[in-house]
This record gives C-alpha cells, structure tokens and sequence, in this order.
C-alpha cells in the first residue's frame, strides 16, 4: 500500500473508532460512523485486508437470530469472530463493523466475519466486501412501504449475485421456492450451492396466509404443485413448465410429530447427507448420520434459523457435528422470547416483525398450538424503528384468523394504531365478544388483569418489545 493510501486508510479507520466511542455514548455509534467515513473516503473498504471467511447474511426473515447461531458456531470452532450484533445492516453499517475492529495498519484482525446485510443493499455492500459464503433465509412480504413486493427484492438479491465471484458459496433455503428461483434450474446442482430445509412429521394442514404466496412459480408465472407445505409458501414445490422445483437439501432438520407440541420443534433430527456413521453425543443417532438434539428456538422458524446457521457454517469448513454441539440447547441473547407475568399468571412475548405477515403468522400459529386457554396481546404502538411511516395497509396481509380458535379466551388489541387494528379484526372470524382495546399503553395491565384469563401470549415488534413489557411489568 502506498504511503498516501496508507495514511488515508489510518485515517479513516481513526476517525471510525472515535465516532462509534462516542456515538455509542449517545445510542448512535453503529451506523452513523461507517456512514461518515464513507462520505470521506469512499474506497476504504476496498483497502481493508479482510479474513477469508466472510459469511453474509440476507433475506426477509431471520437475519439477525441466524447470523447469532452463526456466530455461535464459529467461536465455538475456536475461530475469532467479528460480526454487526447491534444489527445495523445497511451498507454504513458493515463499514462501522470493518473499520472499528481493523489495525490502523488496516488489517481486521479477525478469524471471520459474519455480516447480517440488508437485502435492498446487498449489491451495494458486495461491491466492495466479497462474501467467500452468502447465506439467503427466505424471501416474503415485508416492509410494504420500503420494500414493495418480495420478488422486487429477490431482483436485487439476484443483481447482488452477479457481482460475487464464482468462490462465493451459496446457501439456499430449499423450501422457499423465490429462493430458488434465484438459481436457474440447471445449475441448482452445482458445486458452490449449499441446500438447507425441514421435514415435519407434523400432519396438521398449514397456513398459506391471505394471498397464498407460493400458489404460482416465481420464474414463468404458472400455477405450481406441492406435495406438501410446511408453513406460508415453504413446502416440497414443482413447476412442470420451466422445471423449479425443491432441491435435496444438503443439510436437513426433521421436526418430530409430539402430540401437544405439533408446532413446536423441541426435538430435531439432524441429518447431515454427506456424513456416513453416528455423529453428535447422543446415545440413539438417526439413520443416514446425524444425532438427535435439542433445539431452544421458538417456532418452526426457528428450526429453519438453525439450519440455516449450520449450513452456513459447514460452508465454511467448519465440521457439521461440532456445529450441531455448539447449538445444543442454546439459546438467543436477543430476546425472541422473553418471559413475562402478571400477577400470578405466566406469561410470553413472541417478537415478531411489524410489516411482516410470514412472521406473525408462524407467531400465532405457534400460539394456537399450545391447545392451553390464553389470553394474545397485539401491540402495534410504531410501525418501524428505523422509518417513520404510518402505513398500515400490512395488517391486511397477516391471517388473523388464527386467533378464532376456542382457546384464544380473549385479543386484546393495543398501541397508538389500536382503531386500525380493529378495523381489520372487523374481518376476522374472531368473535368481537373476545376483542379488548386498549390505546393508552399506562391502561393496558389493569384491563388485562381484571378482563382476561388464562396465559398470556404477546405478539409485537421489537420497536414496541420494551413498551409492552413496561405496561405489564
């Protein structure tokens, strides 16, 4: 590196340390820093002397818990490991990451690098980290106001490929076919794609959601046969035109059917296709190698999380048994459910994506199959932490009909967009007898105390997670 370049590289790094010492003293050192050295120096990325294992992480759903699990993995391989954990994941935000734990020689002195990426940005910050692995969770309607439709964002995720080289690992969720999609049929079989998916035991017919994403192929529009579906738009697909179809995932998790827990995945078999023989520490591995393990993840997207995770890992060389040890039993620092209580009845928070139908319907679903008499809060008090927006029409896309179940006692309807809320249970078959409102959130413990019963499940955005928790504490 010349000696010009070499001081605007330390300068640069320099000047992001300071920033992000002091942007965290006022709760905005994770973005911010990255974004103004980027104004001064826009080349510094591609100056960096980078580790070689960078795994990016991308998708609608699951970005921040899987790039967790990833991480989890990766240290406990015995690897250093640097990775955006405040989850700013637009382009400022992966250069505030790089340079706040680079040398001013410019070196990050990491083993890897794991980088959760904001979709609509993945191009952008491609273009100047390359990713040796890229992980995409699963593509669905989020963010209406930002976003538009998923297969907008599935055209910047393809665009965000082509700028990769070839070296680039892809680990592809199986199941979600405008995941596929983005790998034309003919070459889903090649060596640098990395398959991950679910098999359910669980006979239950799942939720397709209001618009039945997934009815019709993302690539030539034809309607699409399933042989079965796991959750939303997740399932064994075939389109007979143009031949997508779900591959044979690499790596796979069978969630076992348990009579009371039909959604909930606290077994799974593992199954790892390219290891032959016992793997793992359990006394009774599966067939076809694995091991049977426990899983402290809510939901049956959890278990995509964790597959995903491990995918990603095995991508990076990192041994598929060992991975399966590190998630045992672990548990999320990010509070996707945080336990709650009041008065003397118990209670949980499910987080889960405002603008996100795919992840509030897996929440209630969830719900709905603890078969226990409860009492669901819906809070929407801000749409977004990020955008200011008062764009509500996404409520239109969550099935609340989930909640018309004998056990839901009560829905009580909460936060600054309770009428907007009400609006739409109006079309739901929830019976209004069992609706709540409550729009002063200081109101929302004692008409929960003296109107409901049962357990209490809360269903929320991680914008709202500390106000509902303050109401009920």
């Amino acid at each position: 590196m010349k000696a010009g370049m070499f001081l605007k590289v330390s300068l640069a790094i320099c000047v992001c340390k300071i920033l992000y010492l002091a942007g965290k003293i006022v709760g905005k050192g994770s973005s911010l820093p990255g974004g103004i050295v980027l104004r001064l120096f826009p080349d510094v990325l591609e100056r960096l002397k980078l580790p070689e294992t960078i795994i990016a992480v991308t998708g609608s759903n699951g970005k921040t818990s899987t790039t967790e699990m990833i991480v989890q993995t990766l240290e406990a391989s015995g690897r250093s490991v640097g990775w955006n954990y405040e989850g700013s994941n637009q382009t400022e935000g992966v250069a505030t990451l790089l340079l706040r734990i680079a040398t001013f020689r410019g070196k990050v002195k990491r083993d890897a690098i794991v980088m959760e990426n904001d979709e609509r940005y993945a191009k952008a910050i491609f273009m100047k980290v390359k990713p040796s692995v890229l992980l995409i969770t699963n593509l669905c309607r989020d963010q209406l106001s930002r976003n538009g439709h998923h297969e907008f964002i599935a055209d910047c995720l393809r665009s965000a490929i082509e700028v990769l080289p070839r070296s680039t690992k892809l680990v592809l969720n199986a199941d979600d076919p405008y995941v596929a999609a983005l790998v034309p049929p003919l070459e889903a079989t090649r060596d640098d794609v990395l398959w991950f998916g679910v098999r359910s035991e669980i006979k239950n017919a799942p939720r397709t959601g209001m618009y039945d994403d997934g009815a019709f192929c993302p690539v030539c529009k034809v309607r699409m046969s399933y042989a079965y579906r796991i959750v939303g738009h997740y399932g064994s697909y075939n389109c007979a035109e143009c031949g997508l179809k779900r591959n044979d995932p690499d790596v796979e998790a069978t969630i076992q059917a348990d009579g009371s827990l039909r959604f909930r995945p606290t077994l799974s078999d593992f199954i790892d296709r390219g290891n032959t023989g016992p793997t793992g520490n359990d006394s009774s591995p599966v067939s076809d190698g694995g091991v049977k393990m426990s899983l402290k993840l809510p939901s049956i997207i959890g278990a995509y999380n964790f597959c995903a995770a491990v995918a990603s890992a095995k991508a990076a060389g990192v041994n598929l048994s060992d991975s399966v040890r590190a998630l045992d039993g672990y548990e999320l620092t990010g509070g996707r459910m945080t336990s709650l209580a009041v008065g003397e009845r118990e209670g949980l928070l499910l987080v889960s994506k405002h603008e996100n139908s795919f992840a509030y319907n897996t929440s209630m679903v969830w719900i709905a199959a603890q078969n226990k008499p409860c009492t669901v809060i819906v809070l929407v008090d801000a749409i977004s932490r990020k955008y200011y927006t008062s764009e509500t029409s996404w409520f239109w896309d969550v099935d609340f009909d989930i909640l018309a179940d004998d056990n839901v006692r009560s829905v009580v309807l909460a936060g600054r967009y309770v009428n907007e809320l009400a609006a739409r249970f109006i079309m739901t078959a929830v019976d209004r007898a069992k609706i709540g409102y409550v729009a002063d959130l200081s109101d929302l413990r004692g008409y929960v105390e003296e109107n409901t019963d049962g357990d209490i499940y809360a269903v929320t955005c991680f914008s709202d997670k500390a106000k509902l928790l303050k109401a009920l504490g």
